[in-house]
């Protein structure tokens, strides 16, 4: 099956996760509200066609924060890649840059910061969780995303 929609890619994913790791996605938090709000934010969207237009000099790309990117789409901070694909979050991280977007890392990655921050082919930034007594973990956590960055807007 080619998929066309976002319903599409969501029965692929289904079809080739384990159970539990489709669980884990594919539920939310708590009570689930803010899952229901996203979809019915999808079902909103249209597409509005414009035929018998020029689009030879339509452009997606923007910047984010300062950072180019090729469109206005950005890979969220979502945790434990790991359970959808063996090489995880450092995957994404090469598909973002080659797609010339930016990935955000999440805090609860399967990878280390180290091992991603290695990987990717263009911006990286990093998600940081600060838990309610934990703000050495945060520290630590900084100071190893500064010395993981290549270069790169971490």
């Amino acid at each position: 099956m080619e998929p066309i929609n976002v319903h599409d890619y969501e029965r692929l994913a289904r079809d080739r996760l384990s159970p539990d790791a489709w669980a884990y996605y594919s539920s939310g938090a708590d009570d689930e509200i803010t899952l229901r709000d996203e979809h019915a934010a999808f079902e909103r969207l249209c597409i509005l066609p414009r035929v018998l237009r020029s689009v030879s000099h339509a452009y997606p790309g923007t910047t984010v924060l300062g950072a180019p990117v090729s469109m206005p789409i950005l890979i969220a901070p979502t945790a434990l890649h790991g359970l959808a694909h063996p090489e995880g979050e450092c995957a994404l991280a090469r598909a973002a840059g080659e797609a010339g977007t930016i990935m955000v890392l999440s805090t609860v990655a399967t990878r280390s910061l180290e091992e991603v921050a290695a990987a990717p082919t263009g911006p990286l930034w990093f998600q940081l969780y600060v838990y309610r007594g934990a703000r050495d973990l945060a520290e630590r956590l900084v100071r190893r995303a500064d010395r993981a960055d290549t270069g790169r807007s971490c």
